[in-house]
């Protein structure tokens, strides 16, 4: 089973070719999460989350949906991160909640994926964006590989400070800096709908025409990079600056 979360499509990028490998289908937990539910699972075995690294731990909608959902006995948990640079505290947070849920867990692997935090990052050129792609999918397919044979992953050792400081870090994040109020369309807004459609939370309606921003945000940034006339910004730090259309459109 392959359950994943995902802004610009990174996380689903691996998620879908790790579940070729195993000849499985991955599952996007939007649907879930825009409903509301907490699914209960009742097939054991094998369960791999994918999700992207945000302040250097997985997106709190992951962890979220994992510790709501219910899930039966037996359960070997894979969590894979998809990241610029590194999972950072990924595996301090995801052996603890293996432990709450009852898991067995069988390690954190990461696979660096282009930037596309463009609130505070320049995005690279789309050559370069390319060829962190390209570099990826071997990575993909070795990491699939040792899924599907049961192997436990290989992972960095994260200190006990380490996860500390994440943790103080992420909480102020979310508190601080995660917020929709700056969120914005330009006269370029042509009325498409797709920063509501690809919004991962359900996070944004249209009203008269026009998207509207709630306050449950995760800041993937989804509405952004994939809005087709780049009409979306985020206060004045946006403008200007190259879009992230998503891994598949960047190997075209």
């Amino acid at each position: 089973m392959i359950y994943y979360f995902t802004g610009t499509g990174n996380s689903r990028f691996a998620a879908e070719r790790i579940a070729a490998a195993m000849n499985e289908e991955a599952c996007n937990i939007s649907q879930y999460i825009k409903k509301g539910e907490a699914p209960k699972f009742t097939e054991d075995g094998v369960y791999v989350f994918v999700a992207p690294c945000y302040v250097s731990a997985p997106a709190s909608a992951m962890l979220d949906f994992i510790d709501k959902a219910t899930f039966p006995k037996g359960v070997r948990a894979y969590f894979v991160i998809t990241c610029a640079a590194s999972m950072g505290a990924t595996p301090g947070y995801a052996k603890k909640l293996s432990e709450k849920k009852g898991f067995e867990y069988m390690g954190s692997a990461q696979i660096v994926m282009p930037q596309n935090y463009i609130a505070f990052f320049k995005m690279p050129e789309a050559e370069v964006n390319r060829s962190i792609v390209e570099a990826a999918i071997p990575e993909i397919d070795s990491l699939a590989e040792k899924i599907r044979n049961g192997e436990n992953l290989n992972e960095k050792k994260v200190s006990g400070a380490e996860r500390v400081f994440t943790s103080s870090i992420v909480n102020l994040y979310d508190g601080l800096f995660m917020k929709t109020k700056k969120f914005h369309v330009t006269e370029g807004c042509i009325s498409c709908g797709k920063c509501e459609k690809v919004c991962p939370l359900g996070n944004i309606s249209m009203q008269d025409g026009k998207p509207v921003w709630g306050k449950e945000c995760t800041h993937c940034m989804a509405c952004i990079n994939l809005c087709p006339k780049q009409a979306v910004e985020y206060g004045k730090g946006t403008v200007g600056k190259r879009r992230y259309p998503g891994p598949e459109a960047s190997l075209k």
